[in-house]
Formats: C-alpha cells, sequence, structure tokens
C-alpha cells in the first residue's frame, strides 16, 4: 500500500480517534507540524482513505473606525452629549469640536432619529435621553466587536459604515475516515517502504532488500504565484504608453522644491490658501540649496507685483523668502514650468506621472501621499481646441468617450475647465486642465500658448477598478493583487 511516513502516522492517529469527525485543527502528530498534517490529510482524501467536510464561518471585527471610535466615541455619541449639555449647537461649533469629517458623520446618524440641523443650529430633542440610551448601545457593540464575534446581529447597526467593522471569512476542515481507512491495518497491511535515500542509508547500504515509494510525476503540485505588477503600476504603465504614442516626452521632477517655483512661478499668490499649513508640508533644514535661477525671482516678483503688459499682477509687495521656503511638491505642473524653462524651443510636449504631497486628512477619498499625472503642450498654434481633442483622445484611449468640459477656475491657467466624464450614468469629476495665464508664459520667456491638463491617478484608478476607498489601492490583501479586476 502506497503511503507515505506522514500519512501513515495520521492515518494511524484518525483509526485510534474512532469513527466521529474531528477537526482538523484537533489533530496532533508528533514530528509534524501543521502544515506536514494538512497535506497528509489531502493526500488520504485523494487516496480513499478520509473524507473532509470544509465549514465556512464569518468572523466580525473593528475595522480602524471602529478601533478610533471604541478610545474616543462614535460621532452621534459625542455630539448627542454635547447637544444635551448645551441644548443648542451652531453648526459650526460642532465642526470646530468633531471636526468636518465626523460632523457629518453624526449628522447622517443623528438624522436617523429625526435630530436634524435647522438655521444652521442643532437642536435638543425632547427624547434626547431616550436617543442617547440607544447610542451608548451601540457604543458598548463596539466593546464587544473588539474581541471579535460570529454573531451577525451584533454588527447590524454597523453594516453601511465604512470601515467600523470588517468581515473575516473563516475556512475549517473536519476529517472523518472511510470505509476503507478504516478497515486498513496499519500494523499488517503496510509494508515498510523508503521514501528517500540518505547519506547514511548509502553509507551502510541498508537501502538493499527495502521497496521504494512509488512517485506519480503528474501527481497535482500547489500552484506558486510569480511576482506580479501592482494594479497601480499596470496603470501608470498605460498612461505612459497613451503619452508615448501621442509623441510626448516623460519628464521628472523633484520631490523637494521651493516655493518660488511650487507656487510663485504658476503665478500663485503669496497669500493664497494653498500655502496654508493644512495644505502644504513646508520643511525645516539648516541647509538650504541656492536657489539654481535667482533670476526667475525677479521676473516673477514683478509679474506679482506689477502684472505683464497689460495684465495688472496682484498688486502686492513680492516677498523673497517667502518664495525660498522649502517644501514637499503639491502638484508636478512645478515640473511643466521648469521643463519649459529649460528647454522652450517650440513645439514642446511634455507628461509626468509622479508623487505629490498634500497635508490631508487621510480618509476614503484623501491621501497625503499621491500620484499626479501632467500633460502639457507649448506650441505656436495650440488653443482650446487644441486643449479639448488632446484630453479627448487621452481619456479614449482610457474608456472615458462621454466627457463634457467645464468652466472652472484655477489661478494659473485661464480659461479653465473641469473635465467630467459620464460612467455608469454618473458624472464623475476626472481632472482639470486650462492655458496657462500670459504672468506665467511671460515671464520665462515662452512666445506661445501652453494648454496643459491633469488628474490624480489613485482617484482614476479607483473608478477602473471599481474600488469605493482609495486607501484600497495600497491594500496588501494578496487575493486582490492577483485578481483585480481590468477595464482598461
Amino acid at each position: 500500500m502506497d503511503l507515505s511516513p506522514g500519512e501513515l502516522k495520521v492515518l494511524e492517529f484518525l483509526q485510534k480517534y474512532g469513527a466521529a469527525p474531528i477537526k482538523e485543527t484537533d489533530i496532533r502528530v508528533e514530528g509534524m507540524n501543521v502544515r506536514e498534517i494538512s497535506s497528509s490529510i489531502s493526500w488520504l482524501e485523494a487516496k480513499g482513505y478520509a473524507i473532509t467536510t470544509k465549514n465556512v464561518s464569518f468572523l466580525w471585527k473593528l475595522g480602524p473606525e471602529g478601533i478610533k471610535y471604541r478610545e474616543t466615541g462614535l460621532p452621534e455619541y459625542r455630539a448627542l452629549k454635547l447637544l444635551l449639555g448645551d441644548g443648542d449647537i451652531p453648526i459650526r461649533d460642532l465642526v470646530a469640536k468633531l471636526g468636518p469629517d465626523e460632523m457629518k458623520i453624526a449628522l447622517a446618524q443623528l438624522a436617523k432619529f429625526g435630530v436634524k440641523p435647522s438655521g444652521g443650529m442643532l437642536t435638543a430633542p425632547l427624547n434626547g435621553k431616550a436617543i442617547l440610551e440607544l447610542i451608548e448601545q451601540r457604543q458598548s457593540m463596539l466593546d464587544r466587536l473588539s474581541k471579535g464575534t460570529t454573531d451577525p446581529s451584533l454588527i447590524t447597526e454597523f453594516r453601511g459604515r465604512e470601515n467600523l467593522v470588517q468581515e473575516l471569512k473563516l475556512s475549517e476542515r473536519t476529517v472523518s475516515l472511510t470505509d476503507k481507512g478504516r478497515s486498513l491495518r496499519v500494523d499488517k497491511d503496510i509494508e515498510e517502504m523508503l521514501g528517500e535515500v540518505t547519506q547514511e542509508m548509502l553509507t551502510s547500504m541498508s537501502w538493499r532488500g527495502k521497496k521504494f515509494r512509488n512517485y506519480d510525476l503528474n501527481a497535482p503540485v500547489e500552484k506558486i504565484s510569480t511576482a506580479y505588477i501592482h494594479p497601480l503600476n499596470v496603470l501608470i504603465h498605460k498612461i505612459r504608453d497613451i503619452f508615448f504614442k501621442m509623441g510626448f516626452t516623460e519628464m521628472r521632477g523633484h520631490y523637494v522644491e521651493y516655493t518660488g517655483w511650487n507656487m510663485d512661478a504658476l503665478f500663485i499668490p503669496q497669500d493664497h490658501p494653498a500655502r496654508d499649513l493644512q495644505d502644504t508640508f513646508y520643511l525645516e533644514s539648516e541647509f538650504k540649496p541656492e536657489f539654481e535661477h535667482p533670476e526667475i525671482l525677479d521676473v516673477v516678483s514683478r509679474s506679482h507685483e506689477r502684472g505683464v503688459r497689460s495684465y495688472r499682477g496682484w498688486g502686492y509687495k513680492f516677498n523673497t523668502k517667502e518664495a525660498q521656503r522649502l517644501v514637499l511638491r503639491t502638484h508636478t505642473t512645478v515640473s511643466t514650468i521648469r521643463s519649459l524653462y529649460e528647454d522652450h524651443e517650440p513645439p514642446v510636449a511634455i507628461f509626468s506621472v509622479e508623487k505629490v504631497f498634500r497635508h490631508e486628512s487621510v480618509d476614503w477619498r484623501h491621501l497625503a501621499e499621491l500620484h499626479q499625472v501632467e500633460g502639457a503642450v507649448y506650441a505656436k498654434d495650440a488653443n482650446l481646441s487644441t486643449l479639448k481633442g488632446l484630453m479627448r483622445h487621452f481619456y479614449h484611449e482610457l474608456g472615458f468617450d462621454e466627457l463634457q468640459f467645464i468652466p472652472s477656475y484655477y489661478p494659473y491657467t485661464e480659461p479653465s475647465m473641469d473635465v467630467v466624464a459620464t460612467l455608469d450614468g454618473k458624472e464623475i469629476e476626472l481632472g482639470g486642465s486650462g492655458i496657462f495665464r500670459p504672468e506665467v508664459t511671460i515671464p520665462f520667456g515662452l512666445k506661445y500658448p501652453v494648454i496643459a491638463w491633469g488628474l490624480g491617478l489613485e482617484r482614476l484608478a479607483m473608478l477602473l477598478y471599481g474600488l469605493k476607498d482609495i486607501r484600497e489601492i495600497y491594500n496588501s490583501d494578496i487575493d486582490w493583487l492577483r485578481n483585480f479586476p481590468v477595464r482598461i
């Protein structure tokens, strides 16, 4: 009977255990680890000595938001406690105490109990204590869920809430012997057979006269997964290929930039909200490299203070020290203006797909570190029609054919447009675009129009891969990484 030593040991254990099914995790065989036992069980089943039954169950535990709210309290719980204490709360005060994101969650949950804002105020309901008791029950469920539960009734209140509860699929095998397995006498019916020849056996010649186990070279083996390209890199390769086929040249920039390049050169005023700490990562450094093109600050400062030609500028006193501050770049358009300054012999068609950094609160649709896709053309005959034509072709290659161009505002382009696509009947904003303002191009000696467009790579990946949370793109879920849906 051709059974391996491991299979024999497991079979002997099961015969001693009896006829009742046993969980695979309860099988203990001396000298064998969990993986070896599991493999032996599978082979015993394939050879007809055992039967396995797979039982699937689900375990629910707290997700990232649930862990946070277990400590700080659910947003609706904290909001109602404040409301019952103060009687009335202006919405702006609630935003200050809870933050904009948690305030929205709190209002959405309280609305289910009939507690809704009116005239910018949130008023305590007459049945506030009864509502508080129900919400306290929710809060207490978080403690129970922190230990995990298989009771689906405990998560009824949390099913539709993002990242509050996570569902885990548990699979467990039970094993029992067949008649063939029970009738086999391990001590009499099994002849000892050698599975491998060791050095000691060769030295002592003890292999002589022994029988060797048969090996089936066609036996199924475990599939080994090879390396895969990350879904985000798949999309980056696709976008780069689109640009290359359009005749564009790829440009590279720097993570660390001067505000003089990152903002001032793009005619973003020095008091613009985008420069605030909540939007920009400023860097402190004892060593500050010299601004490689000091002449730029002279022409940029004049553009800000007095404008160019018939354009008035911003009309304030330009601060050179502000322009020399170091930041993590907030967009890749800074690479465009750098590239055009260094090489502005038209026509120029350039693009990049690189990281940018924003001081954002990370949630389901925001990241502090993300990729931005940038495309720009500098040419004598470049105009708004050229821009629309390029974007239609670019987005068509990504699978978006129903596009609208909506007038918008950006500090460094005029006119400016947002690109809106229709996908599955829904309108979705894909990115921004426009023609660089004269206050940007003239100081750099650019004689002709510069058209440009850009979009967030992760937002695009969410659409193409059917994701609801932007953080899932960087998930380490191996199954998803191996089988992510490709719609491009």
